[in-house]
C-alpha cells in the first residue's frame, strides 16, 4: 500500500483477545474499493433520496396531530403513539443493523428497507382508522431504522479515508435538512390537502429510489454471515426499547412512574446483559470491543453529549417565546428557521474541513460558539429581545455543524473495515438515545422549575407565570452548559494527525 493511501487518521490498533487466538485489527482503509467520481454519486443517490424521506417522514406528521384528533376521533396523549411508537422501532432496529449489514448485501438490504418504508407509507394514505395508521408507522418505522445505517456504512466503504469528510457532511446534511423541513412542509401540505397526503406526496420519491438502488447498488461490506443468536436480539429489543421507551415518558409521566421506571429498569438490566453476552461471544451481533478504540470512545461521547443539546433546545426556546415574551406560534417557530438553516450549509462544510485539518482544530472550535451561546441562554429574562435569542440560536447551530460530522468521521475513521458496521450502529443507537434523553432532560428540569416556583405563591398571575418559565429555562440551559462544558474538556484527547502518525 502506498504511503499516501495509509489511514492517517487511526491509532495503533489494539490487541483484543478472543479465546486463544489474539486478533489484531487492521486500518479502516484496507481493501478500499477503487472507484470512479461518477460511480460514487451514483450509489449515494439512491441512499441519500431514501434517507431523506425516511427522516423526513420522522416530523411531518407532528402538525397533524389536531387534525388526526378530530379525523381518527382519538385524545392527544393517543395520537402521540404515532410518534412514539415510530422512534422507539428506529431505535431498537439500530443496532441490530449491524448484523444485518454483515449479513445480506447492500442492494438487498436497501430494497428490504425501503420496500417496508413504501409499504408503511401506502398503508398510512390509505388508513382509516387510529389502528391501522399505528401500525403502518411501525412499518416506516422498520425501513428507516435501516436506511441510516446502510448509508453510513456505505460512505465509510466505498471513500477512501481523506475523502470521508466531505461525503459524511453531505450525508449528515441530509439528516439534519430532512427533520427540519417536515414540519413546515407538512403544514403548507394540510392547507391545500387532507393529513393523507403527508403519505401520498411521498410515494412517487420512494419509488424513485428503490429504481436507483436496483440500478446502481451492489455490495460494499465484507459479508461474514454471523449466526443468528436469538437471546442476544431480544435483549437488545428489549434494552434499547426499554430505554428509549422509559427516557422518552420520564418528560410527562415523571422517573418514578411505574410506565416510566419499569421499562427504564428492565432496559438497563437487559442491556448489561447484552453488553456482557456480546464481549463473551467469537462472532458477537453488535461489537463492543471497538469502544477499546480510544479515539473511537471519545468521540462517542462526546457525539452522545452534543446530541442532547439541539432537540432539547428546539423545544425549550419556542417555549420561552411564547410563554415568557408572548410571542405567537407561528413566529416562535419561524425564529428557528435561520439556525437550521445555517446547518444545512455548515456541515458540508465542517466534513471538508475535516479532510484538510482533521478533527481536533474543527471540534474545539465548534464547542467554543456553543458555550458561548448556553452561557447567554442561561442568563436571559423578559428584556432579552427575539433578535438576540435568534442570533444565540444560530451560534449554536454553528458549534454543533463543527462538531458533528468531523467526530463521527474521525471516529469511524479508526475502526477496521470489516467492524465498520458496528461501530455505525453504536453511533446511531448513541444519537438515538441522547436525543430522547436530552428532551426529557432539559424539559423535565424545566418543568420541575417551572412548577417550584409556582408552588410559593397563591393564585400567580400572568406576570410571576412568565417569572416561572424564565426560571425553568435557565434552570435547563444551565445544565446544559455543564454538559458542553465536559464535552469541551474530552474533546482535547481527540487525537490530531500528526500525533496519531507519530505514534505509529
Amino acid at each position: 500500500m502506498e504511503q499516501k493511501n495509509i489511514e492517517t487518521y487511526e491509532e495503533t490498533a489494539p490487541e483484543i483477545a478472543t479465546q486463544d487466538k489474539v486478533e489484531v485489527f487492521q486500518p479502516a482503509s484496507d481493501n478500499q474499493l477503487a472507484l470512479t467520481r461518477k460511480q460514487q454519486i451514483l450509489i449515494m443517490l439512491p441512499l441519500l433520496i431514501g434517507g431523506f424521506i425516511a427522516l423526513l417522514n420522522e416530523t411531518i406528521l407532528n402538525v397533524a396531530f389536531p387534525n388526526l384528533m378530530s379525523s381518527l376521533g382519538v385524545s392527544l396523549s393517543t395520537v402521540q403513539w404515532l410518534g412514539t411508537a415510530y422512534l422507539l422501532i428506529v431505535g431498537i432496529l439500530v443496532p441490530v443493523t449491524a448484523f444485518l449489514i454483515k449479513t445480506f448485501t447492500t442492494k438487498k438490504l436497501y430494497l428490504f428497507a425501503m420496500l417496508f418504508f413504501t409499504l408503511g407509507t401506502t398503508l398510512c394514505g390509505i388508513s382509516q382508522s387510529f389502528t391501522l395508521l399505528l401500525i403502518s408507522r411501525i412499518l416506516q418505522g422498520v425501513g428507516t431504522g435501516m436506511l441510516l445505517p446502510i448509508m453510513m456504512d456505505t460512505v465509510m466503504a466505498i471513500f477512501p479515508p481523506e475523502k470521508r469528510g466531505s461525503a459524511m457532511g453531505i450525508s449528515m446534511m441530509v439528516v439534519i435538512a430532512a427533520p427540519g423541513v417536515g414540519p413546515t412542509l407538512g403544514g403548507y401540505i394540510l392547507k391545500y390537502l387532507d393529513w393523507h397526503w403527508l403519505f401520498f406526496i411521498m410515494l412517487p420519491i420512494a419509488v424513485v429510489a428503490i429504481v436507483l438502488g436496483m440500478l446502481y447498488l451492489k455490495s460494499y461490506s465484507t459479508l461474514t454471515k454471523p449466526k443468528i443468536d436469538v437471546f442476544s436480539i431480544l435483549l437488545s429489543t428489549v434494552g434499547f426499547g426499554g430505554l428509549i421507551f422509559g427516557i422518552s415518558s420520564i418528560e410527562t409521566l415523571g422517573l418514578w412512574n411505574v410506565t416510566t421506571f419499569v421499562p427504564l429498569f428492565c432496559g438497563l438490566i437487559s442491556l448489561f446483559i447484552f453488553s456482557k453476552r456480546q464481549l463473551s461471544m467469537k462472532q458477537p451481533m453488535l461489537e463492543l470491543r471497538v469502544l477499546r478504540y480510544p479515539v473511537f470512545l471519545f468521540g462517542t461521547i462526546i457525539l452522545f453529549l452534543s446530541f442532547l443539546i439541539p432537540f432539547a433546545t428546539n423545544i425549550i426556546l419556542p417555549t420561552y417565546l411564547q410563554n415568557a415574551l408572548n410571542i405567537n406560534v407561528g413566529t416562535a417557530g419561524l425564529s428557528m428557521l435561520p439556525g437550521s438553516i445555517m446547518m444545512v450549509f455548515l456541515v458540508p462544510l465542517s466534513g471538508r474541513f475535516y479532510d484538510k485539518i482533521g478533527a481536533k482544530p474543527i471540534v474545539v472550535a465548534g464547542f467554543t460558539p456553543l458555550i458561548i451561546s448556553m452561557f447567554f441562554f442561561s442568563r436571559i429574562s423578559t428584556s432579552t429581545e427575539l433578535t438576540t435569542i435568534i442570533v444565540f440560536h444560530i451560534l449554536m447551530c454553528i458549534g454543533i455543524s463543527l462538531i458533528i460530522t468531523p467526530l463521527q468521521t474521525n471516529s469511524l475513521n479508526q475502526l477496521p473495515k470489516k467492524y465498520m458496521a458496528h461501530g455505525v450502529a453504536i453511533l446511531n443507537t448513541t444519537q438515538q438515545i441522547a436525543a430522547s434523553f436530552g428532551s426529557s432532560l432539559f424539559i423535565g428540569l424545566m418543568g420541575a422549575r417551572y412548577v417550584k416556583y409556582l408552588a410559593r405563591i397563591e393564585n400567580p398571575d400572568l406576570s410571576q407565570q412568565q417569572l416561572a418559565t424564565i426560571e425553568g429555562t435557565t434552570t435547563s440551559f444551565t445544565v446544559a452548559l455543564g454538559v458542553v462544558l465536559i464535552g469541551f474538556l474530552i474533546s482535547f484527547f481527540i487525537k490530531r494527525r500528526t500525533e496519531i502518525s507519530s505514534e505509529n
